[in-house]
């Protein structure tokens, strides 16, 4: 007996690696009504899965909308799906149900990538449910045909006729109850029917089946080509059965009405890593007969032989602390994570003229100071090019996009209906008439042209390779009251609301606020606000890309100063603007108005706090990072790039060391 220890060589940073995507689930207060039309009210403010995609993983049109509910008895599953041509064949339950056109579901209970449950169902609501305790990846896959779902509910509703090739259809649903006892205790335990305990995840991924076919003689004919995949969590091959990509399912405590954002994961990213060395140990042995003890392999993972033809697979995630052991037979095993890491996020000015060069080494230093994403402002073209660079050095991208403010958009000038119009009847659209500086162009949220306009922004800068995330700025009205210190700034009383720099009061504006209750004009305001903002998360989602938002300190505090009580964004992440010199507050308010905040919004969004960082010497940077840590915020933010200095890099870089040592050093 032999044994072999090897550490393995960077072939990619971890943090450039495409993460599984992530849903967080909703409790209902009342089952709805399995009849496969998924129109209860149960399901109206259920939360959308973000699209699906092409199983390697390229963008594909939006045809098929998921949505999931849960409570003690139950997971309920909608999927509502685009077809022109409705057919199916099989009628016979465990059929190979994927030979139609069908929908699936995966679910991998305790996300070890074995003993999952795969459930497969066609447009004649014929299904076929199967346990598969060993994956495809390995030459000798389990796979129980005969394992059923007891209590299993299901239905089909079509929308065309189904087999008639003489007409185009419009599309089909499923609505699906699957009861806890076929999943939570699926394997050698008894089914109890227990739920997942509140908070809990749980592994899946959802595909959906098609064939190309052509009409003959009233009939389909199924052309001799390749299905298509589309799926929630790509493979990256044409394999769905690599459960270590499937997305992340949170099961909320809070009903489906009220948002929850979804956590972050960074230890998928070693999660992925260690799979990845499992996938190339298995492929050689495939094409050699052996394993390759020498091989090299993703960063951060090492292995060990204890016998020449078994070997085990460790790694520990730097952000987290989790440590992680897969041996070659598949069997995974993680433990907690020993800290929730503190994401460091900056602002970058993209229009600064710099080489290529200057870019990357700017971007390495971000990077090697443990700042993990950068926010990058600038035309799309300059955001596509420093994203490039960025993705090189480790770092993950957000566009940066400038929302109701639009100094200079030369399409939205030609519109002078389009701007928001303060209680005076003066119009943003007016260089004469705007309120504080020049750069004060808001538009109104109100008008639909000025959404379709944003979406259309939100759409170009989703076309970015690689970006992770676009976060919007100015997602709010120009101040009805500024902070306490820019009054004398702007010579100014602003303890008192004043008309002429309260907006929006356009005839739009006007006519909704009428509709409200009691014509509630405050109301509306902020109501117009989170609803727009509401819209362009949906947009930004729908391209599988984190919804982020700047925001003001607290909810209650935006909402008095400028129309943005952040409590109803759906936003994935928001970034207070907790900087502490426009309050005339010492640098422990930031940490104070965080609590406040958190309090008010029920910490329902991950926060990341901004530090104003001409306000923060470098040498206090790291008491400063240490109070906002001790919130529990999920990151902080620095502005920006241009205030960035050498020491303040540094300070940021012994701080963030310090932080990853304590993660790594083991309890005793």
């Amino acid at each position: 007996m032999r044994s072999l220890f090897l550490t393995l060589a960077t072939v990619l940073p971890l943090t450039a690696q495409e993460l599984p995507p992530t849903y967080v689930c909703g409790r209902t207060e009342a089952p709805p009504n399995i009849d496969g039309m998924g129109n209860d009210w149960q399901w109206q403010n259920a939360r959308e899965l973000s699209p699906l995609r092409d199983i390697e993983g390229s963008a594909i049109p939006h045809e098929c909308r998921i949505k999931m509910l849960w409570d003690d008895e139950y997971l309920y599953i909608l999927a509502d799906m685009d077809e022109k041509h409705l057919r199916a064949s099989l009628t016979k339950h465990d059929s190979v149900i994927y030979r139609d056109p069908d929908f699936e579901v995966f679910i991998d209970p305790d996300g070890d990538g074995i003993n999952y449950i795969e459930l497969e169902i066609n447009a004649l609501n014929t299904t076929w449910d199967l346990f598969i305790p060993r994956p495809y990846r390995f030459d000798d896959p389990h796979i129980l045909h005969d394992w059923e779902i007891p209590g299993l509910k299901h239905a089909v509703h079509l929308r065309g006729t189904l087999n008639d090739a003489s007409d185009t259809d419009d599309g089909w649903s499923v609505e699906l109850a699957i009861p806890w006892s076929s999943i939570t205790s699926h394997a050698t335990q008894p089914r109890t029917g227990k739920a997942p305990a509140a908070g809990t995840e749980m592994r899946f991924n959802f595909s959906r089946v098609n064939w190309q076919v052509r009409p003959v003689d009233g009939d389909y004919e199924k052309l001799n080509a390749p299905e298509s995949n589309h799926v929630w969590a790509p493979t990256g091959k044409v394999n769905i059965h690599l459960p270590e990509h499937w997305g992340r399912v949170i099961f909320s405590e809070q009903p489906s009405w009220k948002w929850v954002a979804a956590p972050a994961a960074p230890q998928d990213a070693t999660r992925l890593a260690i799979f990845q060395a499992l996938n190339d140990q298995l492929a050689h042995r495939g094409q050699h007969g052996c394993y390759n003890p020498a091989a090299t392999l993703p960063e951060g993972v090492s292995i060990s032989f204890p016998v020449e033809d078994f070997f085990i697979l460790t790694a520990t995630c730097p952000q987290t602390g989790t440590r992680m052991r897969l041996d070659s037979e598949g069997r995974f095993k993680a433990s907690a994570p020993q800290q929730q890491p503190t994401e460091l996020y900056l602002w970058v000015h993209g229009n600064n003229e710099r080489s290529a060069a200057e870019w990357t080494t700017r971007f390495r230093s971000y990077a090697q100071a443990g700042i993990g994403t950068i926010i990058i402002d600038g035309p799309p073209e300059r955001i596509e090019q420093l994203t490039a660079l960025a993705r090189q050095e480790g770092l993950r991208v957000f566009a940066w996009l400038w929302a109701l403010n639009r100094p200079g958009d030369t399409e939205a000038l030609q519109h002078p209906e389009w701007y928001a119009v303060n209680k005076l009847g003066k119009s943003c659209h007016k260089p004469e008439d705007r309120p504080f500086v020049e750069y004060y162009q808001f538009l109104c949220p109100s008008n639909k042209e000025v959404r379709q306009h944003l979406l259309k922004q939100v759409r170009r800068l989703a076309q970015i390779p690689g970006l992770s995330g676009i976060q919007a700025d100015y997602m709010r009205m120009p101040d009805v009251e500024l902070p306490r210190a820019l009054w004398e700034k702007y010579g100014l009383d602003m303890s008192t609301p004043a008309p002429e720099f309260d907006y929006c009061y356009c005839p739009t504006c006007q006519e909704g606020a009428a509709r409200m209750a009691h014509n509630d004009f405050r109301k509306y305001q902020t109501y117009s606000v989170y609803s727009v903002f509401n819209e362009i998360a949906a947009e930004i989602r729908r391209h599988g890309l984190t919804a982020a938002c700047a925001v003001f300190p607290s909810p209650a505090l935006a909402s008095r100063m400028v129309h943005q009580d952040w409590r109803f964004f759906h936003a994935d992440l928001v970034l207070p603007m907790a900087y502490h010199s426009f309050y005339n507050a010492p640098a422990a308010w930031a940490a104070d108005i965080t609590r406040q905040a958190m309090r008010e919004s029920e910490a329902r969004i991950p926060m990341a706090p901004g530090i104003h960082l001409p306000d923060i010497p470098a040498n206090e940077l790291p008491a400063q990072l240490e109070r906002l840590c001790a919130t529990g915020v999920h990151g902080i933010g620095f502005f920006s790039d241009d205030e960035l200095t050498p020491e303040h890099l540094q300070a940021i870089r012994s701080w963030r060391n310090t932080c990853r040592d304590a993660a790594l050093t083991p309890e005793h």
